[in-house]
């Protein structure tokens, strides 16, 4: 695999930490965040990746009466359909947190209320989020009012309405800052984070949803929290064997003794974990890889390979301690 840093058109976003994003196509929809200030965000940015002609886009998006978008870090943004739904989030300076559910019209670029029955969830933010099986919104941890959390939570999309799922199998701790990626459908892997009494976890989880069950937890040698996970799809790993599981490649963050830039590939069937290239090193060309970041937002997109469409990991600002960073970074697997 490489690094590729490309020239990107327009304006960019400020530089900042804490931003949500989600992949929508060639597209990557960038909210909010806030930098060292700290100043919080509410803006709308949108990314275009198509033929490796990068090029950003402010987005002045309407807002349905009735509906406010506060300025938020820590929320995440998922995809389900046509629309993208936001969950959560906090204001540093007054450590407000949000349990407001956000719903972003894709075709039109509308936010608006999701009128939600049951739950809610207790508000949160550094929580991870998937989409599970195209119909609802599948929410694990994060830090909440009374700390840090271990819940799973379901939002359904078709019947509007909030659940708590009892889930069996070994729970892992509960955790902030980690990230989760759908595998499959109904699958998610959970990957690091910071526990409940501060420490930086290693370990990988898997969530089978259809069960709602925990099936497996295998610790790794890599702490990491304030990370990125993607999950490619099983053509670019080769996973057709039954024997291994989608590539979930894991990029950055901290690891409570440095902030880090290696990129980690585990296999989302045996959990098994490689370091699939460490960075920034020595002997890298300046400019050629990617400053060392936690607190980026991350999202796979389509690479536009020789003959198949291949896909990449797209990595967008992020803050390490000499800067709050907007550059935009591709790692392309080999």
């Amino acid at each position: 695999g490489q690094w590729h840093l490309p020239k990107v058109e327009g304006l960019a976003p400020s530089p900042r930490g804490g931003h949500a994003c989600v992949a929508v196509g060639t597209k990557v929809v960038v909210f909010g965040g806030s930098d060292r200030a700290p100043l919080t965000f509410d803006d709308l940015w949108v990314l275009e990746t198509a033929h490796d002609q990068f090029e950003w886009t402010r987005i002045s998006p309407s807002i349905s009466p009735g509906c406010q978008i506060a300025a938020r870090s820590g929320a995440t943004l998922t995809l389900i359909r046509d629309k993208i739904y936001m969950f959560g989030g906090q204001e540093p300076v007054s450590e407000t947190r949000f349990g407001d559910l956000k719903c972003l019209d894709t075709n039109t670029w509308e936010w608006s209320n999701v009128e939600t029955r049951g739950g809610p969830p207790p508000a949160r933010h550094s929580h991870c989020a998937g989409c599970l099986a195209d119909q609802c919104l599948l929410v694990y941890g994060g830090s909440g009012h009374q700390g840090t959390l271990s819940d799973v939570w379901l939002f359904n999309v078709d019947q509007g309405s909030w659940s708590r799922p009892s889930v069996s199998g070994q729970h892992p701790a509960g955790r902030e800052m980690h990230s989760g990626v759908m595998v499959d459908d109904t699958t998610m892997l959970v990957y690091g984070g910071r526990s409940s009494d501060g420490r930086i976890l290693c370990d990988a989880a898997v969530l089978d949803a259809k069960q709602m069950k925990w099936t497996a937890t295998e610790f790794t040698p890599f702490q990491r929290c304030a990370h990125v996970s993607i999950a490619l799809s099983a053509s670019d790993d080769q996973a057709g064997t039954s024997s291994s599981g989608h590539a979930v490649l894991i990029y950055g963050g901290y690891s409570g003794e440095a902030v880090e830039g290696d990129i980690l590939k585990i296999d989302s069937k045996t959990l098994e974990i490689e370091i699939v290239r460490r960075g920034p090193r020595e002997s890298d060309k300046p400019g050629s890889v990617p400053q060392t970041r936690f607190a980026h937002a991350g999202a796979c997109i389509p690479w536009p390979g020789s003959i198949s469409q291949k896909q990449a990991l797209l990595v967008v600002g992020g803050v390490n301690p000499a800067d709050d960073l907007n550059d935009v970074a591709v790692w392309i697997p080999a």
